[in-house]
């Protein structure tokens, strides 16, 4: 697993897609761009082939994650079999 530096492998770090307002007309304000909180500095990425990129895999993450009902039943089956050992 690749590291930087003494930090955190890159895909621990934490990393979100930063939108600016729009202006009265519809109009981007500034593009929007990606920070990644890195442990050695930040990362700030704005072409667009890049954002696309954060764009698609948070979709993905968002695309696997239960909804709130099955994220409840599954914290209370895993508690459940915790307690039972």
């Amino acid at each position: 697993m690749a590291r930087r530096g003494w930090g955190v492998p890159p895909e621990r770090e934490r990393k979100s897609i930063l939108r600016f307002p729009l202006t009265g007309d519809g109009k981007e304000t500034e593009p929007p761009t990606v920070y990644a909180d890195g442990y050695t500095g930040n990362l700030y990425l704005d072409k667009p082939k890049e954002v696309e990129q954060y764009d698609a895999a948070f979709q993905g993450i968002w695309d696997a994650a239960l909804d709130e009902q099955a994220s409840q039943r599954l914290m209370a089956e895993v508690a459940r079999e915790y307690e039972q050992g």
